[in-house]
């Protein structure tokens, strides 16, 4: 998945296997910064466990049938066509290993605010600088390997930048609790998703088989209004009687009417009876149901007094979402009911307008049906109860209430999508309370670039703790300054910690992105100063930025500074560093900036092109020379 953050004010995930936006989290103002961080597996174990904990640890959706992908002709748009999403977001086991490894997608604005959006869905929103600073915009974000600390580079309205630490109470405090409830919110809200397609899946097959229905009495209808009589049930039901079509509807069959658009009609109605209820019965049943299993395994949490109501949990909450979701099945087994009861009176009215075609054509049937007796009863109840007012229509137009369905489905989705939204946010907003920002470190003053390239990692070696935070500016493209705090002591005063610093320059290239990629490398996108008389158009290299430190540092004591850190001489050497890995674009394709995922098992970084349009994915430990001597493996999506 790649985090994309918008000029709209939208962050959007898309599975960079296809470019299909797979979730978007909703518009706020603009972003400025934005991070994804996953705690490290080791830290997992380190959580504080708590009595009765293995009993929270049974997986009872393992038990669950797996959800089924929907139809890509009825689902074009819906990212539950594909069945590897399904299975990552939905179907995947509850307490798998990646399940309980907790990741946050990290973004703030410009109005002084972060936000946590854990495992993509639980999201604690509108976190607030404190008030005793000034409006501050968040530029970069970095974290500690269990997540409980976390560091963001702000930026003040002096255009002074900061290192401003937070830490997260919250993460070790409730214990693996936390990882029940974020990642049942997130497959809940999954779900939501999933029951709002197989609704606009079924609205779809609905729509085909009214368009069906509607085109042959459309032309009916017309030709009845030329002659001033506007009542075509009235019309059908005398044909029906007599078994004698009048001269009108003579002319309607023989004009409008063929055997070929009778069995087209005919399989496009059975298609689309058969796929409705096919999506009532393994799509939005079992889904709701799952729903309701995920469900009550929060409200049994927010029972429990000891820890439910510390995590903001609300039992009554939960059972108005188990009722929601209670009456959506209930209309759904109605529905099915009903459709049922349709479809048997469809088939005896198909049959009979048939018999009428051959009879006015002189045509000797051959239908499997030529034989079967016509039930004309189920034919009149057809014409008088369901031809001006199909089944589906009671569910899900807003004409629904006059026929004795107060909500349709479409409103009762929505509310249940509030019910969870309202009982996620009294989560959410207990986890707040658990948050501490420390005091700022002034990295930077009066820095008049339009445009900044930084990146922040936290890396801890045995019993010691480091940020590390590269930087680049427009004003000086060719110029990175690395600083490294000791945050071993106090993770929350930085302004009383010694720093070392280094820095390098790219002489005939400018820095356009920088990110840490692990503990030990740091990867940059170049451009040529001079694109003229340049072979490549853009290159990404990488380099162990340790061995700048050892080499080139100079100590500093921030209890000594009265200025910001990077105002002081920050290397005793400022040559060229030895690349470790180059990989160059010659082509179309122009990378305007970097994202990298470091971590063991996945080790992946993506580009995005000048367009905005396109992104080339591409493994981190793939050389060039590789490349040229086998198929690229890069992936490139528009």
């Amino acid at each position: 998945m790649l985090a994309l953050g918008c000029s709209d004010g939208m962050l959007r995930v898309c599975d960079v296997n296809n470019g299909r936006i797979v979730h978007q989290i909703a518009a706020r103002a603009s972003i400025s910064c934005l991070d994804w961080v996953a705690e490290d597996k080791s830290s997992t174990q380190s959580r504080n466990s708590a009595p009765f904990d293995n009993i929270l640890n049974i997986d009872v959706t393992a038990s669950l049938p797996k959800l089924s992908p929907l139809p890509t002709v009825s689902s074009p748009d819906s990212i539950f066509t594909s069945k590897v999403v399904l299975d990552s977001m939905i179907n995947s086991s509850f307490m798998s290993e990646e399940s309980s490894v907790i990741d946050i997608l990290v973004n703030g604005d410009g109005d002084s605010r972060i936000f946590f959006n854990i495992f993509g869905h639980f999201s604690i929103e509108y976190i607030q600088f404190p008030s005793s600073l000034e409006k501050l915009t968040p530029l970069s974000h970095a974290s500690s390997a269990d997540l409980s600390f976390h560091a963001f580079i702000v930026e003040s309205q002096d255009h002074s930048l900061f290192i401003l630490p937070l830490r997260v109470h919250f993460i070790r405090r409730f214990g693996n609790d936390l990882a029940h409830i974020s990642s049942t919110s997130t497959k809940v809200q999954a779900l939501l998703i999933y029951i709002s397609d197989v609704i606009g899946a079924m609205a779809a097959e609905w729509k085909s088989m009214e368009s069906a229905l509607l085109k042959p009495m459309k032309s009916l209808e017309d030709i009845l209004l030329a002659e001033k009589d506007s009542d075509i049930v009235l019309r059908l039901l005398e044909t029906l009687i007599l078994g004698v079509p009048n001269e009108t509807f003579k002319g309607w069959i023989s004009n409008h009417l063929s055997d070929r658009a009778i069995r087209a009609w005919r399989k496009v109605s059975s298609t689309a009876y058969e796929n409705i209820r096919k999506l009532l019965l393994e799509s939005l049943i079992p889904a709701c149901e799952r729903a309701v299993v995920l469900t009550t395994r929060v409200r049994g949490l927010a029972r429990w007094r000891e820890r439910g109501v510390h995590l903001g949990l609300n039992p009554d909450s939960y059972t108005r979402i188990i009722d929601a979701l209670t009456l959506i099945m209930g209309k759904a087994h109605r529905l099915i009911w009903d459709l049922n009861k349709e479809y048997d009176h469809f088939k005896p009215f198909i049959q009979w307008m048939k018999f009428i075609l051959d009879d006015v054509t002189n045509h000797d049937s051959t239908s499997e049906d030529s034989d079967t007796p016509i039930e004309t009863a189920k034919v009149a109840t057809y014409i008088t109860d369901y031809l001006h007012n199909q089944t589906m229509a009671n569910y899900f137009s807003a004409d629904g209430a006059a026929m004795g369905n107060s909500i349709n489905l479409n409103d009762l989705v929505e509310n249940l999508r509030n019910l969870c939204e309202k009982a996620f946010r009294e989560s959410s907003d207990a986890m707040k309370n658990h948050l501490a920002f420390g005091s700022p470190l002034k990295l930077v003053e009066n820095i008049t670039a339009k445009k900044l390239h930084m990146s922040s990692r936290v890396i801890h070696r045995e019993n010691e703790s480091y940020m590390y935070t590269a930087i680049s500016s427009e004003a000086n493209p060719k110029v990175v300054s690395l600083i490294c705090l000791d945050i071993s002591g106090n993770f929350a005063e930085l302004t009383s910690c010694m720093v070392r610093s280094a820095g390098f320059t790219t002489p005939n290239e400018s820095i356009e992105s920088l990110e840490f990629v692990d503990d030990e490398k740091l990867i940059l996108l170049l451009h040529p100063i001079d694109p003229a008389s340049s072979k490549t158009k853009a290159r990404i290299v990488s380099l162990a930025f340790d061995k700048l430190f050892a080499e080139r540092a100079v100590i500093i004591d921030t209890r000594e500074l009265d200025t910001a850190v990077c105002s002081v001489q920050y290397s005793t050497d400022m040559s060229e560093p030895t690349w470790d890995q180059c990989r160059t674009f010659t082509d179309d394709f122009m990378p305007i900036a970097l994202a990298v995922n470091g971590c063991k098992g996945r080790r992946v970084g993506a580009v995005i092109a000048d367009d905005n349009h396109r992104f080339l994915v591409f493994d981190l430990d793939d050389d060039e020379a590789a490349d040229e001597e086998e198929v690229d493996d890069d992936t490139m999506n528009e």
